[in-house]
């Protein structure tokens, strides 16, 4: 059977691969605000208190900035906005396996025909300077999945992340010294400690469980001996578990707990537990890849590639949605059993300037300094094992780290000083975010023109969003 009389064969298998994809069940969906806004309507918005039964000064909204007008001066929305855009921002922005063909040929005049340029099937994450030559192309398809379990080094899960809800600035003092006004009047006086009940906080505890599933089809065409040009089409599952367990904290009002209940009429009625999850299933961002061989010899090889990675995803459902591009050099070199590669480059971020409702956009992309190096070892002529260190340096995107926080409360009995509370909160800071990941695989050449891979990506840093290992799978046919 000829290499294009199986290419039918690799289509139907990408295309069912597919299908399965996008037909696997999840939970459910979340709201019209997209992926993107389901945290911070979860703690911002739907924190609640019971709604007033007579009419007076209700507490409903005290403690949900998204739920009332004066949300901006309320340090709980850039702090959960922080938080949400660094997430969204990594997950919009996963690194794809490489495009590039494991088989590289070259035309022996002498024998008249293609060769294998390499005895090294190339690296999974990385690039290689190697061409696939004139002419010649490889197509197929590989499957990566993450579990995220960590971010800036907390556990995401156990409820470690917790976030303080400040009560409105709603009210000063002046009012009717009967319930339910206890002498103040719905007009702000810039100021927490008067009245006292504005003094209290939520807290608000968050088990987070985030994965992704990406299927991504590509192919690799060689235009010159020098000049191939490539092509990655994801298709895209995110899946959202949020849980939050709010808790009253009293920290003004312990001698009156009616005020500040989730049951009305139940002092005891501290706690509420609010849950959303969310699924979403589609196209990714696209990625367009142009590599040159500047130079090459038996020693090594340098090339220039580019990628253009264009804004196709749905952006409100973190599948994507930011156009990149990202120039970097590629240098490769060793002997026939063992191969080194590295590469250098830059990547310019695209997209909006991520204005307007809070959560519901990625935004621009940052721009990263972007490195890779590694080794392969030819252990067979069948068998390639490989490792590399993948980095990422997203530039003045901000990191958010933990720090002690005093809030600021007065008694109910104002003849007793003012007081304070400590708690640990994230804090957002200016600077770079530096991603490192450790690869190891292999790539096993079954017969012919197959190529099957396998690797697992694990990070070798705190820092973002951590997944303790993604594992990727993948098929290369070349033609």
């Amino acid at each position: 059977m000829s290499s294009y009389s199986r290419f039918p064969n690799l289509v139907r298998i990408a295309l069912w691969a597919t299908v399965v994809v996008l037909a696997l069940p999840g939970p459910l969906h979340a709201q019209n605000s997209g992926l993107a806004g389901l945290l911070p309507d979860l703690i911002l918005r739907e924190i609640t208190l019971p709604a007033p039964t007579t009419t007076g000064l209700s507490h409903e909204v005290h403690f949900s900035p998204l739920g009332q007008d004066a949300n901006s001066e309320n340090a709980a929305v850039d702090i959960v906005d922080s938080f949400n855009g660094l997430l969204i921002g990594q997950l919009a922005s996963l690194p794809l396996g490489s495009s590039a063909g494991g088989f590289t040929y070259a035309f022996d005049p002498a024998l008249g025909t293609f060769v294998r340029a390499s005895r090294s099937f190339g690296p999974s994450f990385a690039e290689r300077a190697t061409t696939i030559g004139k002419g010649r192309l490889s197509a197929g398809f590989n499957f990566q999945h993450s579990r995220y379990d960590r971010f800036e080094g907390v556990n995401l899960r156990d409820r470690s992340i917790k976030f303080y809800l400040r009560h409105q600035e709603c009210c000063s003092g002046g009012g009717p010294p009967v319930p339910p006004f206890f002498g103040v009047t719905e007009q702000p006086n810039g100021t927490r400690l008067d009245p006292f009940f504005e003094g209290d906080v939520i807290e608000a505890a968050l088990s987070l469980r985030v994965s992704t599933d990406t299927f991504a089809l590509f192919a690799n065409y060689g235009v010159t001996e020098r000049w191939d040009v490539a092509l990655a089409v994801p298709i895209v599952r995110v899946d959202l578990e949020a849980s939050v367990l709010a808790t009253i904290v009293r920290l003004a009002t312990s001698s009156n707990p009616m005020i500040h209940t989730f049951e009305r009429g139940n002092p005891d009625a501290t706690q509420r537990t609010v849950d959303r999850s969310g699924t979403a299933t589609g196209l990714g961002d696209v990625v367009l890849r142009t590599k040159y061989r500047l130079l090459g010899s038996t020693r090594g090889a340098l090339a220039l590639a580019v990628d253009a990675r264009l804004p196709t995803g749905d952006e409100d459902n973190l599948l994507g949605g930011s156009a990149q591009t990202k120039v970097f050099l590629v240098g490769s070199g060793g002997t026939d059993r063992f191969g080194q590669h590295v590469n250098l480059g830059y990547t310019f971020g695209g997209g909006d300037d991520g204005a307007g409702t809070i959560g519901r956009s990625v935004g621009s992309l940052p721009d990263e300094f972007n490195y890779a190096a590694g080794v392969e070892y030819v252990a067979t002529p069948r068998l390639t094992l490989l490792g590399d260190l993948v980095g990422r340096t997203l530039r003045d995107t901000g990191r958010l780290r933990i720090e002690g926080k005093r809030f600021e409360f007065q008694p109910q009995d104002a003849t007793r000083p003012i007081s304070f509370a400590t708690f640990d909160e994230f804090a957002p800071r200016s600077g770079n975010l530096n991603l490192l990941l450790g690869t190891a695989g292999a790539k096993f050449n079954p017969a012919g023109d197959l190529l099957i891979s396998a690797s697992v990506l694990f990070p070798l840093t705190d820092a973002g969003l951590k997944s303790r290992w993604t594992t990727v799978i993948g098929v290369d046919y070349a033609f």
